[in-house]
């Protein structure tokens, strides 16, 4: 792509953001995009096939990046099994403990706009469930997590299907209010920290877990 042709793509998005930011993609307009951009509304189309490319273009590559780190934590799921408690089957608040979500809290500061684009500014398009799409990553995560419990005769309860999407509702909803409310970064860790702590105790008697028999105490 020719030099100018990259400038000019960059110099559109940099001001369809502030546009997306100020107004939402619905009342967002091209035309002052265009103009911010020193550009016509034509040459945007030349760039963008549409107001929602362009707003696909802004968000895709973030959304992607936390998607695979979704997928990394799946990968790691029963690994989590180790790091949250202590021998005797106690919670322990350590960094291993709440590493997934710190790596999650990361990625969104250091993405904030974007993250405030998809959940906030994103009615009309198809990321306005963009809450349900990270709700059925956690979903997915957890499913495997509890294979791996299952698998060392762990679960005495199992939950039905709406009973794990509320529950992993209930987890993702501390990383939503963060995006939806702006704390700071500094808050905003301590408050997932102390989300976590009351989640995976109530994990543990939801499922009704006995973690002594997970590391032979029994």
């Amino acid at each position: 792509m020719a030099r100018d042709k990259i400038l000019s793509r960059n110099l559109i998005l940099k001001n369809a953001k502030r546009e997306f930011l100020e107004k939402g993609f619905e009342k967002a307009s091209m035309r002052t995009i265009a103009g911010q951009s020193g550009l016509t509304v034509g040459a945007i189309y030349r760039h963008f096939t549409s107001k929602e490319a362009l707003f696909e273009a802004l968000v895709e590559p973030t959304l992607k990046g936390a998607t695979d780190l979704f997928e990394y934590e799946i990968d790691i799921a029963s690994d989590k099994l180790n790091d949250i408690y202590e021998l005797d089957g106690t919670y322990i608040e350590s960094a291993d403990a709440n590493a997934g979500v710190l790596r999650m809290i990361d990625y969104i500061y250091d993405n904030y706009d974007v993250f405030d684009l998809m959940f906030n500014c994103s009615q009309g398009t198809k990321y306005e469930s963009i809450q349900e799409y990270f709700v059925e990553m956690e979903v997915k995560g957890t499913k495997i997590y509890m294979a791996e419990m299952e698998a060392r005769g762990l679960i005495k309860n199992h939950l039905t299907e709406t009973e794990l999407h509320i529950f992993c509702t209930m987890v993702m909803t501390p990383v939503f209010e963060v995006i939806n409310h702006k704390y700071d970064y500094e808050e905003a860790v301590e408050m997932v920290k102390l989300m976590s702590y009351g989640q995976y105790w109530a994990w543990d008697k939801i499922c009704r877990l006995d973690r002594r028999e997970f590391f032979g105490q029994v």
